[in-house]
Formats: structure tokens, sequence, C-alpha cells
């Protein structure tokens, strides 16, 4: 098990949800939505021990979901990091903290996958069948092992 999979299972488990504002209310975190930069979706922030998710309030329904889980990765994964800072103001390379955040995403969107579905289809095909992006079903394959 890939540990991202093993920190969603753990917290999935304690809370018995897979709601992720649900889940953001147990886990203690200040979920917001404000007007921000159409090129800003969400924001995970730190700040004075308080975990604060900010998402963009013009998004659509299915899209602050993804972003709520998304930036819900960083605040288990990445707790005491503020990417925006790192990104703005150091060299940090933040790639491999958001690949993780959107990995932690991709196991809302696909709790479960088997070899099964992806048997003589596309992988764009086996996509839109499970009503998510192509790159989402391309992390969760990434952590699977199909043993």
């Amino acid at each position: 098990m890939h540990f991202i999979e093993g920190l969603f299972s753990k917290l999935v488990k304690k809370y018995n949800t897979t709601d992720v504002y649900e889940l953001c209310k147990l886990e203690k975190i200040t979920y917001r939505e404000l007007d921000l930069h159409p090129e800003i979706n969400g924001i995970y922030q730190y700040v004075m021990r308080n975990r604060i998710i900010t998402i963009n309030q013009n998004l659509s329904p299915e899209c602050k979901r993804i972003t709520c889980e998304h930036e819900l990765g960083h605040a288990i994964l990445h707790k005491k990091y503020n990417c925006t800072y790192l990104k703005t103001k150091t060299f940090f390379n933040v790639n491999k903290f958001e690949k993780e955040a959107d990995i932690f995403s991709s196991l809302f969107e696909i709790p479960f996958i088997s070899k099964d579905i992806l048997i003589g289809k596309t992988l764009d095909e086996v996509a839109c069948e499970l009503n998510v992006s192509r790159y989402l079903l391309d992390l969760r394959i990434g952590i699977c092992n199909f043993d």
C-alpha cells in the first residue's frame, strides 16, 4: 500500500466518512470560500497552528469539491508547510507536494480500482466511465499494486 493510501485509509476509518467537507470539520480545519483570482482554485495555509483551506467561490460545486480534496491532502500530508510561501519566497521545489496532494484527491474520486475495469479499454474511456480526469486516473493507477 502506498503511504498516501495508508494515510487516506486511516483518516476515513477514523471518522467513518469520505465527505471532504465533513473531514475538514472533524480535523478542525477552517474551510472558507472567497473570491480568489481566476487562476487560483484553492489555497492551504498553516498560520499560528491553524490549518486553513480557502476555495475560490467562483468554481463549480464539483471543482470546489476536488480542490478541497487536494487542499485537504496538503493539510494531512504537509501540515506545517505553506506551499504558497515556499513557491514564492524560496527555491524549494513544491512539485512533489502538489503531486502528492493530487494523489490524495484521486483516492476520494477513485476509492477502488481493479485490473478488470482497465481490460479492453483505453485510459481515456475508463476516465470517462468513472467521470474523472485522465490525470487523476493516471495518478490512481500509478499507486496501485495489481499483484
